[in-house]
């Protein structure tokens, strides 16, 4: 079998990598991602192959497909601040090349890796399932990838058989964002709680994760077309599990607090400067940066367990421990 991963200069896509070549000796992994410093260093590591590319070049993305059976969709651009043609051009024109492509050149599979950022809409939300959809989106990013599901799911046919994961707050050696900007955050004695500190959320852990994706791969035609929820099976108190983190860290736990309308006012405003100037560097707070941190927000993943056959672990701790060591062992940036 042979399986193409996208994205895979980045966290999500770079880590299903390494599982696949460590946990399935018997399937040709190659991968493509922008990052040459990165691939290459990807491809010395495992032994997969590294195509350097822009999957908006439909030449690249049927040159990648060629002869593959799986492509696992991890590329895209991720954040909540920027043009709406940005945010399309990356995560849906992406996705139309590539799915033309794997049509084209016979793959039988296409995983894609979606939000449950779509849910999102600065309010608390419990136990969410997959036909939920807010009134509106909160920002470009989530409504683009919204629109990249819509792609795949209408690309599922008996040749090409697809489905999509919403993983949430992924976290885990490699993670370079949640993690890592709060450990950033609260050296620099800017992290602060934002409200009671009451707030439950869903997270995932890497290796639960990586069992979904495993499961979306290799499992039979009945998983597909479809999309599926996937989270921790418990959720969270998500500024207990920050302490948790900066205990592991050996840094003092987060004591500070900040009425959330105070934050979410702030941030307002300071959106409302950053577009009135028309800058293109993202504000420092923004409202639903300070929502998520706020809110509480859990999925329901009885489908992925059903369906899907996801048998997620309570893999928390371990994750933490696994998380601090890569981090301290890592020339991260935010290291210091």
């Amino acid at each position: 079998m042979k399986v193409l991963v996208t994205g895979a200069t980045g966290f999500i896509g770079g880590e299903y990598v390494k599982h696949l070549c460590a946990a399935h000796p018997e399937v040709q992994v190659f991968f493509g991602g922008r990052d040459a410093e990165r691939g290459n260093q990807l491809a010395v590591a495992t032994g997969a192959h590294f195509y350097r590319g822009d999957l908006t070049d439909g030449t690249y993305a049927s040159g990648v497909c060629k002869q593959i059976d799986a492509v696992v969709h991890c590329a895209g651009l991720t954040g909540v601040w920027g043009d709406y043609e940005r945010y399309y051009r990356a995560n849906v024109l992406t996705v139309e090349k590539l799915l033309s492509a794997a049509t084209a050149t016979g793959v039988r599979r296409f995983v894609n890796i979606g939000t449950p950022g779509i849910y999102f809409d600065l309010n608390d939300h419990l136990n969410v399932t997959e036909d939920f959809l807010p009134p509106r989106f909160a920002d470009n990013y989530v409504r683009t990838k919204y629109q990249a599901e819509t792609r795949v799911l209408r690309a599922h046919s008996e040749q090409l058989k697809t489905l999509s994961l919403r993983p949430r707050f992924v976290i885990g050696p490699g993670d370079v964002s949640l993690f890592p900007r709060l450990i950033r955050l609260h050296r620099n004695g800017q992290l602060k709680q934002l409200g009671e500190g009451r707030n439950i959320v869903s997270m995932t852990c890497l290796p639960n994760l990586m069992q979904a994706l495993d499961c979306a791969v290799f499992g039979s035609d009945d998983v597909t077309g479809d999309v599926y929820n996937i989270a921790d099976p418990e959720p969270v108190n998500f500024w207990q599990t920050i302490n948790q983190l900066m205990q592991v860290m050996s840094l003092p736990a987060i004591k500070r607090k900040v009425p959330y309308p105070a934050a979410y006012a702030v941030s307002a405003c300071l959106e409302a400067w950053h577009r009135l100037i028309r800058s293109r560097d993202e504000p420092t707070l923004m409202r639903i940066k300070t929502a998520v941190l706020a809110h509480s927000f859990t999925l329901n993943v009885e489908k992925a367990q059903r369906q899907l056959g996801y048998q997620p672990l309570d893999n928390m701790t371990q994750t933490i421990e696994d998380f601090v060591r890569w981090y301290k062992n890592s020339p991260h940036p935010d290291k210091r």
